[in-house]
């Protein structure tokens, strides 16, 4: 088979999907895990129905078509039973003492807004128990633990329900069925290790040293810190509300926006240095590393800096990664380290959406930047001020609608099943705000780069106070934007299904329409896919 071109569109064709090892680990291991997570079973079947469609997938290696589709079997079966070997039990328990004390492995822990006390995830360590390796979701007073400190808990426990929605649905997601209410720390019995302790340390210092204004802003330096450590529950409750409303609490998610950002800079400093680009290269991931770790390795941050590492190993080693290659990439590491990802909200939206942006919003933007007519026959001494702005202005809008688009009805359908609410208007609007996001970022940057040395507070502090200022601007356009009636679409969708299920249709019909050479097959087809999930979804809605 020819090698195919590594500059050519990306595409699932048949010539070019025999060269994408990625894709065939990805797809796989997500269905697997998917449905470990929808349907259970014990991992024993799992691995047999593999080893089996391994065999077979040997045995007939003659036949293209039947090795291909049995290697893909072998990869859903194991994908399924990895998930199962790693995910806690999900069996719904029924607890018959309301008050509890428990050994818990903290995973994950954040201070709550109020400063009253924390909320994290964590894992039950008692072997002699009945709660033996079960996910638990812990509220208590005190002061927030470090990530893997394990703790003697006291509290309220209660069960979280299967078919649980709102808060504790997405607890469920988590793969939490226990809930520690009240809780409160009788005594630590292991520390965290160093680097989590130091990770939690310098989260607290950026969170202080964002928040340093020259003047009383506590809502700017909110706003701010929100936007550099990815973390929404700062923001003030009317802008948190504003910015759902309007489709772009994403801004303040750790992602490509602030990866890429941030690897321009260091590699511009480098560049300016005179550095060796290998070394400069490796030591700009380990900072950017360092600084998804601090703020919490989110799925969208993990998979930003994965998708980064990629792509920069593919250019330093003359073999270029596609885009679509780097995010199965990511997907595959993602879900090999934590196959339980695949049921999260914020791994779901944060790959589909960049799906559709590879797949279709890029090159439809791409078409959109071609020259027009007018602008091939206009020789270059007529081409005035003016009409050169009136071109860029064109290109800018209709590539950020395509981009903003296909994003938007990528994520559609899990928005709906996860949160039962879709913003239309952030189509729009997002074409507004995500142009303006990186002025507070470049700044925050700046800000955080002066943090090595408190004699630099003072100008950090005037950088801080520029970027909450731009910050409340944005705010104010998301909350005139939020009042515009039909900026959202209502839907709660009956059964939990339907939201991945639609997701699944459109990444398929991305995928399948990445080889389009113009912007209406690229986004015409998962728009129709869409429209077709939109009407079994309401007819389903009408039979119950």
């Amino acid at each position: 088979m020819a090698r195919p071109d590594p500059l050519e569109q990306d595409s699932l064709t048949p010539d070019r999907f025999g060269h994408c090892p990625a894709l065939w680990l990805a797809l796989p291991l997500l269905l697997g895990c998917s449905l470990s997570a929808w349907i259970g079973a014990a991992p024993g079947p799992w691995l047999l129905s593999g080893a089996v469609a391994g065999v077979v997938a040997w045995a007939g290696r003659s036949r293209a078509l039947l090795a291909s589709v049995m290697l893909a079997i072998a990869g859903t079966c194991l994908g399924a039973a990895w998930h199962q070997l790693r995910s806690p039990p999900q069996a719904t328990v029924s607890v018959r003492r309301p008050f509890a004390e428990l050994p818990v492995l903290i995973e994950r822990a954040s201070p709550r807004a109020d400063g009253t006390g924390w909320s994290g995830l964590g894992w039950i360590t008692e072997r002699d128990g009945p709660y033996f390796r079960r996910r638990i979701a812990v509220s208590a007073r005190g002061e927030c633990p470090a990530e893997g400190a394990e703790l003697m808990l006291s509290g309220g426990l209660v069960a979280i329900a299967a078919d649980a929605d709102g808060h504790d649905g997405w607890l469920r997601s988590q793969g939490a069925t226990l809930r520690l209410r009240g809780g409160r720390v009788l005594g630590e019995l292991a520390p965290a290790s160093s680097f989590a302790r130091w990770r939690q340390a310098q989260q607290r210092r950026l969170d202080a040293w964002l928040r340093n204004l020259p003047w009383d802003d506590p809502d700017g330096g909110a706003l701010l810190a929100a936007t550099m450590l990815g973390r929404t529950a700062l923001l003030p409750a009317e802008a948190k509300e504003a910015f759902a409303a309007t489709g772009t609490l994403h801004l303040f998610a750790i992602s490509g926006l602030h990866i890429a950002g941030m690897a321009a800079a260091l590699l511009w400093l480098a560049r300016r240095a005179r550095l060796p680009e290998v070394p400069a290269g490796v030591a700009v991931l380990a900072l950017l590393w360092l600084y998804v770790q601090v703020t919490g390795a989110s799925p969208s941050s993990v998979r930003a800096w994965i998708m980064a590492a990629f792509l920069w190993g593919g250019r330093v080693g003359e073999r270029a990664t596609p885009a679509l290659q780097s995010l199965a990439l990511a997907g595959s590491v993602t879900l090999l380290l934590t196959p339980e990802a695949c049921a999260d909200a914020g791994f779901q939206l944060s790959y589909a959406a960049v799906l559709g942006i590879i797949v279709a919003g890029g090159p439809a933007a791409e078409w959109c930047a071609r020259p027009t007519e007018e602008e091939r026959l206009t020789p270059p001494a007529a081409r005035s001020a003016t009409r050169r702005l009136r071109w860029q202005a064109r290109k800018f809008l209709l590539g950020g609608l395509c981009v903003s688009l296909a994003a938007t009805i990528a994520g559609t359908p899990l928005t709906l099943g996860h949160f039962g609410s879709a913003s239309w208007g952030g189509v729009f609007v997002n074409l507004v705000l995500v142009p303006l996001s990186e002025v507070p970022l470049m700044i925050g940057m700046a800000s955080v780069a002066c943090g090595v040395s408190e004699a630099l507070a003072g100008p950090a502090a005037w950088l801080n106070g520029f970027a909450a200022a731009w910050l409340h601007g944005m705010t104010w356009i998301a909350e005139a934007c939020a009042r515009l009636p039909g900026l959202r679409l209502e839907l709660a969708l009956g059964q939990r299904w339907l939201g991945p299920a639609g997701g699944a249709l459109l990444a398929a019909t991305f995928l399948a329409q990445a080889q389009a050479r113009s912007p209406a097959r690229l986004l015409g087809g998962p728009a129709a896919a869409l429209a077709a999930w939109f009407v079994v979804v309401i007819f389903l809605h009408r039979l119950s």
